[in-house]
């Protein structure tokens, strides 16, 4: 199921009401492909050739006619196809802009020599492009969207369960890890995912010591004793999951070097966790991180510390990484230094690996609140799973 038109409308009435508020009813030209796929949610292949010419009183979708059959019905959303008077997308846009004498622009997708053209092409006084005005959009959550963020958690966490609870007791003897990562995707599908947010990453003792597995590698049998990690994401109805669990198979305890990683990653998990908070940088979460790798006596961390998630796609913004002393943001929101806000979601994932042995990592979704923050996917416990 694609992205229901009422999560779109409420995307592209937050972008009106934010151009209304801090742009003086300017129309927006939304060109970035990433931007134009969260409006709208349209597939990758298609972002690239569609922009997105937005008015605080109506939207416009605008394409060319390769992609007439294709254009997504969105309730306040006019179709435009360009090619009409022109063999270029840009001039017609002065058929869209209703008179204004100022356009504000997407910071990404539009080449530097084309922005500059657009004054002049499209009879205006000016134009802008103020640095992180979409961006913030995008990883302040908005209500119908989180709605949809916590169906998509339970939905994942009640496949997992049933993976670790059904499926591999069941299967141990005959199945291998491929096996697993297959079943769980179509298990997904089962309760209403719409495929994988990301290729999971399900790997077994030293196939598991690196941040990204080869998940081409030949599989491997669930017989025996293992450590496995799992990382899983689901796409539904235009948001997503990514979440990362740890499963102890055949051992009746982690073993004891295990037991050492286990220490380690917690101790980093609840460091960084400490610092999710509103009005903290990104970056403290991930200077946690680094600190608790020092400590351990690592010269590097592995990875950030997390990421942004669940909208449209699995990596966002804000970056939960550290921002290397002395190194100025330039006035551009680079991921690390935007402070974190309300509505904010991001992943809490520092991992431990030890080459030719394996690694452990869990991996939660925090949403940022007034307060504090609430671990969207606490029914379904950081500790290890067992599977005897």
């Amino acid at each position: 199921m694609p992205a229901p038109t009422e999560l779109l409308q409420e995307r592209i009435s937050r972008v009106q009401k934010i151009l209304k508020e801090t742009q003086n009813g300017n129309p927006m030209l939304v060109t970035g492909d990433a931007n134009v796929g969260w409006l709208t949610g349209i597939p990758t292949d298609f972002q690239k050739d569609a922009c997105m010419l937005i008015r605080p009183d109506k939207a416009f979708f605008v394409t060319d006619g390769r992609y007439t059959n294709r254009i997504p019905e969105i309730p306040g959303v006019e179709q435009y196809i360009w090619g009409n008077e022109h063999v270029h997308l840009y001039p017609e846009l002065k058929n869209l802009i209703n008179g204004a004498d100022h356009l504000v622009c997407d910071t990404t997708g539009i080449a530097i020599d084309m922005y500059q053209a657009l004054p002049k092409m499209l009879e205006l006084d000016s134009i802008s492009a103020p640095s992180g005005l979409l961006d913030r959009l995008r990883m302040i959550k908005g209500d119908l969207e989180l709605k949809l963020i916590r169906e998509a958690v339970d939905m994942a966490v009640a496949t997992f369960n049933y993976m670790v609870n059904d499926w591999m007791p069941k299967h141990r003897e005959t199945a291998t890890d491929i096996d697993f990562r297959d079943e769980l995707l179509a298990e997904g599908e089962r309760r209403g995912a719409e495929g994988a947010s990301f290729d999971p990453l399900v790997a077994m003792d030293k196939d598991a010591d690196t941040p990204h597995p080869d998940m081409d590698r030949p599989a491997t049998s669930l017989k025996g004793n293992h450590i496995m990690l799992v990382d899983w994401g689901f796409n539904y109805k235009g948001v997503c999951t990514d979440m990362t669990r740890m499963i102890i198979i055949g051992f009746k305890e982690i073993p004891e070097i295990f037991q050492g990683m286990r220490m380690l990653q917690e101790k980093w998990f609840d460091m960084v966790a400490e610092q999710l908070l509103p009005g903290l940088p990104a970056s403290a979460g991930g200077d946690a991180y680094q600190i608790g790798v020092k400590a351990a006596g690592i010269e590097n961390r592995f990875h950030g510390a997390g990421h942004g998630t669940g909208g449209a796609y699995v990596h966002e913004l804000p970056k939960v990484s550290e921002l290397p002393e002395g190194l100025d943001d330039y006035g551009i929101p680079f991921g690390q230094a935007i402070i974190l806000e309300p509505g904010m979601i991001v992943t809490n994932e520092p991992g431990m690996y030890q080459k030719g042995l394996g690694a452990y990592r869990t991996e939660n979704m925090v949403l940022i609140t007034e307060d504090g923050h609430e671990a969207l996917d606490k029914a379904l416990p950081m500790h290890p799973f067992f599977v005897a």
